[in-house]
């Protein structure tokens, strides 16, 4: 039995007494509305223990569960509303000019680009957007702090490549980056990454940060990087942050030297047109240390800010990054294509300034290390006094073989004769000892047959060519130098013979042993990157060789490629210094580097000294881009 807890209430307490009851003794309407009221009185009321069974208004009743939750985040969001805006409130004090740099969205044509905020912080480098405090769009760069220096040089040239399309939008005029045109209207729309830090722009890097790559700076550059030279780095100039600064990255994708060699002297050149302080990064060279080949630079007074505000472009940024990937927006115009018009006006005015500023670099920065410049001296001291005992001059010739091949159409695929050399050779000969093309006199004559070629060349085959032994009667020729030499197979062979297979337990079976490889037929990128390495050499050939490898090179295949570099630039020493001039074929970078150490007059002349054989290009070509 179930004993229900509510007891029903008296009835007498619902009803009224009968004393208060109406008299019948009224009208008919009277009566009605008497009744109607007495009605109501008399009726009991609904129980309040029991709701009601049907749904109101044809709904079902809410859950009283999902009621409450309901009521919860209503609170949570409106604590959160609140606490927002309290923050909000509190930023705005403590931080006005902060506030007032907000980023606004800005649409440009383009597919994606970073809108960067005050607090952002990009995992990669990249251009990115931002307003300044006058809600005025403007665009930075953005490094990591974490990110290792140097880049690598894709990345460098991919950043310049996104800046390129922000300045089209920002300013609709504009197509390219300007060398030398300092506030150009290119970039008028560019903030500096230290002004975009004092603006609260971008995220500054903390005191601790940049106290610790001031003290390796300090500790690690001598105007080289990772280079320590006793003596050559002033302590006394503590922790002064260069105004402005140019750093020259010798990482390349190329195998060669001499397209490095002419950008790092035409970057020195625009350095001390800019008043920079000149810095050189060899941590990523794949010829080693820039010291085993030359004296160092002019030491700074003072040292690189952070990474972070070290920059490929534009041009303007006070603290600029070099590399061979970015020689387009660094030169800017002073690098044209080669089908372009090289003949006109403007065309030579640009050359000529390019090469005043490689000019400059070369002066300052191609002397030899030590060991080297010892042989040289001597060297071409031996040269001279052989030329003018017999009254002769020394003519030098260089010939790029290997993977460089002439732009003249003929011999794209390729090399230009050895007989163009030699006849070339013999008209500077004439021209000299013989001007007024007349016969030729006894003294004349005797001063042509004691002349010298100075053969310079990547090819060791070229030395014991019939070409050039048939020189005679003009001139006898020589190498250029003996002290490193690039060897052939045969050479190589005949002074070290392949060892014998070894021995294996199945007479069936011979091991492998590789045979020797030379440098006959030239320079090959291949070659160069197999040295103490067979296997780069063939991830190379494949296409599959890294941008930068992950490890460093070993220590024998940097001592193979010291070698090589070593000699080259030795050749390029005595055959530029020759009395008589220089003859090669300008497609090569080597003979550009020959044409910036005779000189303009030598190289603009129409009867210079430096003779250009390659009749797909007129005149010096300094960084024209290949096709």
């Amino acid at each position: 039995m179930i004993h229900s807890a509510r007891q029903a209430r008296p009835t007498s307490t619902l009803r009224r007494t009968a004393s208060a009851t109406p008299s019948f003794n009224t009208d008919a309407t009277e009566f009605s509305k008497q009744f109607a009221f007495q009605h109501l009185l008399n009726s009991p009321l609904p129980s309040p223990a029991l709701p009601s069974i049907l749904p109101r208004h044809g709904k079902k009743p809410t859950p009283r569960l999902f009621r409450q939750a309901f009521r919860i985040s209503l609170r949570l969001a409106t604590w959160l509303l609140a606490a927002t805006a309290l923050y909000c409130l509190i930023r705005a004090i403590r931080s006005p000019s902060e506030s007032s740099a907000s980023v606004t969205y800005l649409s440009l044509n383009v597919d994606q680009y970073n809108i960067a905020g005050q607090d952002s912080a990009l995992q990669d480098p990249a251009p990115i957007l931002v307003a300044d405090p006058n809600k005025k769009p403007r665009w930075t760069v953005s490094i990591p702090r974490d990110a290792s220096f140097p880049l690598k040089p894709s990345q460098y040239a991919n950043i310049c490549a996104q800046s390129d399309h922000i300045v089209k939008q920002l300013s609709p005029a504009h197509t390219h980056f300007h060398a030398g045109s300092g506030e150009s209207q290119a970039a008028t729309n560019f903030i500096d990454v230290q002004e975009a830090h004092d603006q609260g722009l971008l995220v500054s890097p903390s005191m601790d940060e940049a106290r610790l790559d001031h003290s390796v700076l300090d500790e690690d550059w001598a105007g080289v990087r990772g280079e320590k030279e006793a003596g050559t780095h002033d302590k006394s100039m503590g922790h002064k942050v260069c105004k402005k600064s140019l750093t020259f990255l010798m990482e390349s994708a190329d195998a060669g030297m001499g397209k490095t060699l002419l950008g790092l002297w035409m970057a020195y050149g625009l350095a001390q047109d800019e008043d920079r302080a000149f810095f050189i990064d060899d941590s990523n060279w794949a010829y080693g240390k820039y010291t085993s080949f030359f004296k160092p630079p002019p030491v700074p007074s003072c040292t690189l800010p952070p990474a972070t505000q070290r920059l490929p472009c534009p041009h303007q940024t006070r603290h600029l990054v070099v590399s061979t990937s970015t020689y387009q927006w660094v030169f800017g115009d002073l690098i044209e294509p080669r089908s372009q018009d090289h003949q006109s006006h403007k065309a030579a005015i640009r050359k000529h300034r390019a090469f005043s500023l490689a000019r400059v670099g070369h002066d300052a920065l191609f002397h030899l290390a030590k060991s080297d410049a010892d042989y040289l001296s001597s060297r071409l001291a031996e040269l001279d006094s052989t030329a003018q005992a017999g009254g002769g001059l020394t003519i030098g010739l260089h010939l790029r073989r290997g993977d460089r091949h002439p732009w003249e159409p003929q011999y794209s695929d390729s090399y230009i004769p050895a007989a163009t050399y030699l006849s070339t050779a013999q008209s500077l000969l004439l021209h000299h000892f013989n001007p007024e093309n007349t016969t030729l006199t006894h003294s004349a004559a005797a001063g042509v047959a004691a002349s010298t070629f100075l053969l310079a060349s990547d090819d060791p085959e070229i030395y014991t060519s019939p070409d050039f032994s048939s020189a005679q009667p003009y001139a006898n020729v020589q190498r250029a130098q003996s002290h490193i030499l690039l060897a052939s197979k045969d050479t190589l062979d005949a002074a070290l013979p392949e060892p014998a297979p070894a021995p294996t337990a199945d007479p069936a079976f011979i091991k492998f042993v590789e045979p020797h490889t030379g440098w006959e037929g030239g320079f090959f990128a291949s070659i160069f990157w197999g040295l103490g390495n067979a296997a780069e050499g063939m991830r190379f050939a494949r296409g599959e060789r890294p941008e930068r490898a992950t490890a460093p090179p070993n220590d024998e295949t940097l001592r193979l490629r010291e070698y090589v570099g070593r000699a080259y630039l030795l050749e390029l020493k005595v055959a530029g210094a020759a009395s008589g001039g220089v003859v090669c074929g300008v497609s090569s970078f080597g003979c550009r580097v020959l044409g910036v150490m005779r000189g303009w007059s030598d190289v603009a002349e129409e009867n210079g000294t430096w003779r250009n054989v390659d009749k797909g290009y007129s005149g010096w070509a300094g960084l024209v881009e290949e096709e």
